[in-house]
């Protein structure tokens, strides 16, 4: 394309061209990743019970706004705190990266959990330390910030220590983005 053309007298194809260029942008810069906000959508969230605790997921929408929402209700503890855990597979992470998860949610009674990225190719560990947040009985903003020390692609976030009491919870709008 000639820059010393004027609107005028660009082509059809030429106004196409710079269009799609400008489209494609966000998506070839590798600056344009850093940052982005990548939603978790509930449906992603399997729920784990484990050593003889007893618990059972469902979605509804009952949340800020009707969004979906990802409830669980352990009405049997384990033989373990994290015996009841709740994964969201199919999220890639990469070594000595920084990353950010953001959710609301709430629990009855007020409850902890326990937050951590995971491997999923067989060996099953932590590739981040994990973040142990109270869940109050209200809706709330929760924000946990991990690094990286290994990769996980598959990798999963898990939250976990559901089990430490009979509890209810409730997960929604969940998002990623690396800082």
């Amino acid at each position: 394309m000639n820059t010393g053309q004027n609107a005028a007298q660009m082509k059809p194809y030429d106004v196409c061209g710079l269009a799609l260029f400008l489209l494609a942008l966000p998506l070839i810069s590798p600056q344009s990743v850093l940052g982005q906000e990548n939603k978790i959508d509930v449906d992603q969230f399997h729920l784990e019970a484990i050593d003889g605790a007893e618990a059972h997921a469902s979605v509804s929408t009952d949340s800020p706004g009707g969004q979906k929402t990802a409830m669980v209700v352990v009405s049997k503890i384990g033989l373990e705190f994290w015996s009841v855990e709740l994964r969201a597979a199919g999220i890639n992470f990469e070594p000595g990266k920084t990353y950010e998860v953001k959710f609301q949610a709430k629990s009855t009674p007020t409850q902890f959990i326990y937050v951590v990225p995971e491997k999923t190719d067989g060996n099953q560990g932590s590739i981040a330390e994990g973040t142990t947040l109270q869940i109050p009985g209200d809706w709330a903003e929760c924000t946990v910030v991990f690094h990286t020390t290994d990769t996980a692609n598959p990798g999963r976030l898990t939250l976990s220590g559901l089990s430490a009491n009979p509890a209810s919870y409730w997960f929604t709008n969940f998002s990623l983005s690396q800082k």
